[in-house]
């Protein structure tokens, strides 16, 4: 048998994709692109077997086939826009079909192709205004009021996954998935919203200045790693007794970007980085100004899984995945 990955392409399946080849899966990589050069390189050692198929997967029934034709029992419907305000001006309805309907159309081919469990692509996104009115935000208590196009659609698949899956016996675990950063983070052109981490990685690399706002607001940022294992611990789980989990690191991690600027700096002598409050001269831009509360991650804790990487532990991970990929993809 063997794991489907959608959007296996694009940042966290790349991640999800190594994780499960570390672990020796079959895994079925569906996507409109190709896997990167540099991410097949680096698979190839893993014991895993891996296939790629090209397929949108609005496709319904070439869905259903490949499912058939490589036995996939398990299924990461991870393709999507991660769309900011830009895109969802000029282009929502492309957003909502890919995002919403894309989805529906793979959880029905899950559900024609007998599929036992579908780990449905939720996100902190969900969470919206709420993240400004408390501190700790939570799976049952905290209200879900998504604001930009690309939460709303995360909260519909989210609602949609769980109707539908009760309706049509497939088993589905919602994972709301904090603001991701590490390994295999890259433009594809379908994430709008790429983050400082990356945009300080590629300005050291380049030898330029990077300079960070004055005040940095926390974020629950959780390193791609220990999101591809929260990920494969949803999939693994035996009867669990919910169906919605924060997948983050849990921690109000926003101030402690400045020690990756200087461990960029360490490793890249050409690089300079600083901070100013001069709104003109920030060229490292975060999607967030206000502060925000953190993601509580004691519900899946107590199925038995916790983020392992805090921010030296990621950083200096990091650090060593760009050295070893000659600066990423």
């Amino acid at each position: 048998m063997s794991v489907m990955v959608t959007g296996g392409t694009g940042f966290v399946g790349l991640n999800l994709v190594e994780a499960l080849l570390a672990r020796g899966e079959a895994v079925v990589v569906v996507a409109l692109d190709d896997v990167p050069a540099p991410a097949l390189r680096g698979f190839a050692g893993l014991p895993g077997r891996l296939a790629v198929e090209q397929m949108d997967v609005r496709d319904q029934a070439g869905l259903v086939g490949l499912m058939r034709r490589h036995g996939v029992d398990r299924l990461f419907p991870f393709a999507a826009i991660t769309s900011g305000p830009e895109r969802e001006a000029e282009a929502p309805e492309v957003v909502i079909e890919v995002n919403l309907l894309g989805f529906v159309a793979q959880l029905r081919a899950a559900r024609e192709a007998g599929v036992r469990r579908v780990i449905a692509p939720s996100s902190a996104a969900v969470y919206g205004e709420s993240f400004y009115a408390h501190a700790r935000l939570d799976e049952a208590r905290t209200p879900a009021v998504p604001v930009g196009v690309y939460g709303v659609t995360k909260y519909a698949v989210e609602r949609t996954a769980l109707r539908l899956g009760a309706l049509w016996g497939v088993e589905v675990i919602a994972a709301r998935i904090g603001s991701v950063f590490g390994p295999w983070e890259r433009d594809t052109g379908l994430r709008d919203m790429i983050g400082p981490h990356w945009h300080l990685a590629r300005m050291a690399q380049e030898g330029r200045e990077a300079v960070l706002p004055a005040v940095i607001p926390a974020y629950t940022w959780v390193y791609s790693r220990d999101v591809a294992a929260g990920l494969l611990h949803l999939l693994d789980m035996a009867a669990p007794s919910e169906r919605v989990f924060n997948v983050c690191s849990g921690m109000a991690w926003g101030e402690v970007i400045v020690d990756w600027a200087a461990r960029l700096q360490a490793a890249y002598p050409a690089f300079r980085w600083r901070r100013s409050a001069e709104a003109g001269e920030v060229n490292v831009r975060f999607t967030e100004t206000r502060p925000r509360g953190a993601m509580d991650v004691s519900r899946v804790a107590q199925t038995g899984w916790r983020p392992r990487f805090g921010p030296g532990e990621a950083y200096a991970d990091y650090a060593a995945w760009l050295r070893e990929t000659a600066g990423g993809v």
